[in-house]
């Protein structure tokens, strides 16, 4: 019983520094980047597998997962207002992306590996 009292004590103090970064912290949120396809391979009969990347954006820093991408891929970051390419990079794997040069905005994030295009927004 004394276990349970403990570890609900330290939920409840983590969640409550949680809830005072959200309300007026200096650190900013984790942000998952969604992606939407725009272009892709024609849906194979004998796959039911759809490639996914994952990115996140944290201070001004993109994390993009591309491991999930049978193949390597270019990964291209644009100012929508401008349509300002701000950082392209091919690779496979993971890529961190500083954006701290940027300033603030509306982006797009691209990710192209072969037949596949997959586009995904976020703002600084």
């Amino acid at each position: 019983m004394q276990k349970f009292v403990l570890i609900l004590a330290i939920l409840f103090a983590f969640g409550s520094s949680q809830v005072a970064y959200a309300e007026g912290g200096t650190e900013e949120e984790d942000y998952t980047i969604d992606f939407i396809l725009i272009k892709g391979a024609e849906p194979s009969a004998f796959s039911l597998f759809q490639p996914i990347v994952y990115a996140t954006l944290s201070n001004k820093i993109v994390t993009v997962d591309l491991s999930e991408l049978p193949e390597g891929a270019t990964v291209t970051v644009r100012r929508i207002t401008t349509g300002e390419e701000v950082y392209s990079q091919a690779g496979a794997g993971s890529m961190v992306i500083d954006l701290n040069a940027c300033g603030k905005g509306q982006y797009q994030i691209d990710v192209i590996a072969g037949g596949l295009w997959l586009q995904g927004k976020f703002r600084l």
